[in-house]
């Protein structure tokens, strides 16, 4: 598999393509299921959240930090709307929601306009992935290797299936992955500038996190203590980035297993 994880690996395979001016599709995606509906952060007109994905395809490249993409399906994304009498609404997000992948294969974020969501009826939304969601990399003109009809059908049914049987699998990790992206989405949404602020909006999401396993609570809690060092050099944006970075950590090691299970070559 193509790791990103490294900035210089993300600025070699840049350089690369756009001195060949070649390009071709990257690859589809798995966007993780979401216990509970995942509240949009709005600010300056636009509204987002980050979600957990994985890379679906050994032999396509990663994708490139503001690749965007759509879902498969269009059931795969659930908008769940907050209407001004309190009630709530859920109405397909493919058609409303932009995906774009801002560092590599184990992230990407939704966004939509402030306005596009008062056009909807609605004064906050939130966003649900159901089981199975894929995302497919949007068409460029140019691409010297589509994705096929077939490879999708394939990529997003079987092969989305057996991702789907080893994140189950590999339960107090994705516990650890669940509960590190609903912080960092959190702190998107209220800034926690000390560590005692952070404390308290963590035992907060521990309280409502009913999926969360003991030992999954237990490597975020670590991460937490690792990344505290940030929050004097860098500030809330930097302890924020070490909990997303270490997050995908985590996750890259499931995304391994899918590998050594289903390795369709390079």
């Amino acid at each position: 598999m193509h790791r990103v994880l490294h900035v210089f690996s993300l600025v070699v395979v840049a350089t690369v393509t756009s001195v060949s001016g070649a390009f071709a599709a990257p690859q589809i995606l798995a966007l993780l299921e979401t216990p509970e509906p995942t509240p949009l952060a709005c600010s300056g007109g636009v509204c987002r959240a980050e979600f957990s994905t994985m890379c679906l395809q050994k032999n396509r490249e990663i994708p490139r930090p503001g690749t965007a993409y759509t879902p498969a399906t269009p059931d795969g994304v659930v908008l769940v709307l907050t209407l001004a009498d309190g009630t709530t609404k859920r109405v397909g997000g493919a058609d409303v929601l932009r995906f774009v992948v801002p560092h590599n294969y184990l992230s990407t974020v939704a966004t939509i306009s402030e306005a596009a969501i008062r056009q909807l009826g609605a004064t906050r939304a939130a966003v649900e992935i159901a089981p199975l969601a894929s995302l497919i990399p949007e068409a460029i003109p140019g691409d010297t290797s589509p994705l096929t009809a077939d490879e999708i059908a394939t990529v997003t049914g079987p092969l989305r299936m057996t991702a789907h049987r080893v994140v189950n699998n590999a339960r107090d990790t994705i516990s650890a992955v669940r509960a590190a992206n609903r912080f960092a989405n959190a702190l998107l949404v209220t800034p926690a500038a000390t560590q005692e602020e952070r404390q308290a909006m963590w035992h907060d999401i521990i309280a409502a996190s009913g999926d969360a396993t003991a030992a999954g609570i237990a490597r975020v809690e670590h991460i937490i203590d690792t990344c505290q060092f940030y929050d004097e050099h860098r500030g809330f944006e930097g302890f924020r980035g070490c909990l997303r970075y270490r997050r995908d950590l985590l996750l890259e090691s499931i995304n391994d297993t899918y590998w050594r299970r289903k390795d369709l070559g390079s």
